[in-house]
């Protein structure tokens, strides 16, 4: 029976293994799908998008008469476009009536230089005035490759004037390639002609030399295959005509497996032998256990907050129900905490608040009983919604709890809040003023918001009955003397905003 047991353990081990191997390999082909994507529209397609936005400022700046003529195409606008590709590149336009070549940077033409042999010439035998991309081909002095934006320019009478050219290097390319791959080693990233196989840059090529093997043995096992093989990727570049491949090869899979071994496989090997071992004691343990279980359940019966699970207990069998029981706990907990606590704004409601006043009453505890509204909040909910409505609750609730204390502020209802402050009036009085300042500095999605606040508030001892509608009386106080202030017994300290405020919300008289 032991056997049987540690069997299926050791079983059950390397299936979950292989399981999660194969859905890291999956996931792995999958973000280097999304890279292949995230280079074509970050890089390539950005690079692109440059050449385009340069052959169309200098297409607008050429004086097409004066081509006509035979005059230079050259003029003070190709400096400027020159600049917007950083990498060293010609601009040159090839006049067809002429055969002229103007180039920028200036480009002293061979004597046996014939433009009819050059691969841009075919745009002159295409349609429209498009621009399309050709290459890539050998650049004429430096044999580097090259691909060229190519734009037919026509004259008034629709005829062709001349082909307007703006080069590519692929130094760019490489570079870019380069820095999608970072410090990887295991994977190299290359760019062919659509359909072909002739490689225009690369990087990591070295790699490629396993291209086209055939796996082996267990490497030809479904989904296996990339651990003897590796793996390429191909996303097509609709845009010019290339391909670009991403070859994940057989070491970084590999490593994936080696690292699944050693966090998966070999620590459920480990406890499946140390299982087997224990086997003798276990039926103790249960008993044991379910002595825990019924003592930390009789314990809950007693107080909620008693009966914590001890961290030196180590359990085997219980340890669903031992969870269960501190799930039933912590909701016992909530349950009580969500009694003192206001749903939508997080801090504490009315219910906390009259239980911490009749405490400080009770024990005599000097304090400042203090009542908040937000000024004109109907006119917020009315024009705005109630959705920015309770945004603007939320963020003056956490404002307050900031300024005054996350255990001594409420709220109420509404826009209704309170404090209880055990503290001396100058650092209420400073807190105030910090806490009216940032709540009037407030930046709001809808921009025709500004809110503002009014308090009033009592100190006991020097009031002793009726401290809440005194209280409410110093807050009135304040709405009469035009809000955004608060009032104190025998002192108002105003703050008033700042009434030049561009997006200053517009109260109404309901307030």
């Amino acid at each position: 029976m032991t056997l049987l047991l540690g069997g299926l353990v050791l079983i059950t081990t390397l299936i979950l293994g292989v399981q999660g191997l194969l859905r890291d390999i999956d996931r792995t082909i999958a973000s280097y799908g999304r890279i292949a994507a995230s280079i074509e529209a970050t890089l390539i397609h950005e690079m692109i998008q440059v050449s385009e936005r340069q052959i169309t400022v200098l297409d607008d700046s050429l004086d097409r008469e004066a081509i006509a003529r035979g005059e230079s195409a050259l003029n003070p606008y190709w400096t400027i476009a020159h600049r917007i590709q950083p990498d060293d590149h010609f601009i040159y336009f090839y006049n067809l009536r002429h055969d002229r070549i103007d180039t920028y940077p200036a480009w002293e033409r061979p004597p046996q230089f014939k433009a009819t042999e050059r691969p841009w010439y075919a745009a002159v035998t295409q349609a429209g005035e498009e621009p399309l991309w050709l290459g890539p081909y050998p650049e004429y002095d430096t044999r580097v490759q090259t691909l060229t934006l190519v734009k037919r320019v026509m004259d008034k009478e629709d005829r062709l004037l001349g082909l307007l050219m703006v080069d590519m290097q692929f130094a760019s390319l490489q570079r870019a390639l380069q820095n999608s791959l970072g410090d990887e080693q295991a994977v190299a990233i290359y760019l062919t002609p659509a359909g072909g196989d002739d490689v225009i840059v690369a990087s990591n090529l070295d790699l490629l030399a396993r291209r086209g093997e055939r796996p082996e043995g267990i490497w030809s096992w479904p989904g296996f295959g990339v651990l003897g093989n590796g793996v390429h990727l191909t996303h097509p570049l609709q845009d010019i005509g290339w391909d670009l491949h991403i070859y994940l090869s057989a070491p970084l899979f590999r490593a994936i497996l080696g690292e699944d071994l050693r966090m998966l496989v070999l620590p459920q090997l480990l406890l499946a032998v140390i299982w087997l071992l224990s086997l003798l004691v276990l039926v103790r343990i249960f008993r044991l256990e379910q002595r825990l279980v019924a003592g930390s359940l009789s314990e809950i019966s007693r107080d909620v907050k008693s009966g914590r699970r001890f961290p030196g207990h180590k359990t085997w069998f219980v340890d669903d129900s031992l969870s269960k029981v501190d799930l039933v706990r912590a909701n016992l907990l909530r349950g009580q905490d969500a009694l003192h606590h206001d749903p939508l704004t997080g801090i504490m409601n009315r219910r906390a608040f009259d239980a911490r006043q009749q405490t400080l009453l009770k024990e005599g505890l000097p304090h400042w009983l203090l009542l908040l509204d937000v000024d004109f909040f109907k006119n917020i909910n009315d024009s705005h919604g109630h959705a920015c409505g309770d945004q603007v609750l939320r963020r003056i609730a956490a404002l307050l709890a900031e300024q005054l204390g996350e255990g001594n502020v409420y709220r109420f209802g509404g826009d209704e809040f309170a404090a209880l402050l055990t503290m001396e009036r100058a650092d209420l009085e400073g807190r105030l003023r910090q806490l009216f300042i940032r709540v009037r500095n407030q930046q709001w999605r809808e921009k025709r918001i500004a809110v503002t606040l009014s308090a009033g508030g009592v100190h006991y001892p020097e009031e002793r009955h009726n401290l809440f509608e005194r209280a409410d009386e110093y807050l009135y106080q304040s709405k009469r003397l035009g809000r955004d202030r608060w009032s104190l017994p025998a002192q108002i300290q105003n703050e008033q905003s700042n009434a030049d405020s561009a997006d200053k919300f517009c109260p109404s008289d309901d307030g």
